[in-house]
């Protein structure tokens, strides 16, 4: 198992008081490989924030040689708040799939939260998944 930050990381938060945000996080197969057991951090919160909405939306549609899974979420929190093992399964993983975790809606994120895609079961061979997060800062 390797962690491994995504080419196109961003850090995200510190914007206006009440003012709502939105960022879009990228993983990319081409750039930042998809091997099973690999931690994809795609992008780390400057601040603490509150998710108003979430969704995560296949872009390029993801290959696997096996089974592969992909989940998304906070490190060392709720690992699959955006996308869990069902939803992310590879069967579903196909051009323009969008989901949206019921407990991605509404959650605080603390300054440094990591937001990571873990991939499992099985290698993936392509794809790009995005991370779309609305918030506004909470501190």
């Amino acid at each position: 198992m390797a962690t491994v930050t995504a080419a196109a990381h961003k850090t995200f938060g510190r914007g206006f008081s009440n003012e709502r945000q939105t960022v879009k996080l990228v993983y990319n197969f081409t750039n930042d490989a998809g091997a099973f057991a690999d931690v994809v951090k795609v992008g780390t919160t400057d601040g603490k924030i509150l998710v108003l909405d979430s969704a995560v939306h296949v872009e390029t549609a993801c290959t696997s040689g096996g089974s592969a899974t992909v989940i998304v979420g906070v490190a060392g929190g709720d690992t699959d708040a955006f996308m869990d093992t069902t939803s992310g399964a590879v069967a579903n993983l196909a051009d323009d799939f969008v989901n949206q975790e019921t407990t991605g809606q509404g959650i605080v994120l603390a300054s440094g939260a990591a937001i990571h895609l873990d991939i499992g079961t099985a290698d993936l061979t392509a794809g790009k998944i995005n991370v779309i997060l609305s918030y506004v800062n909470i501190d």
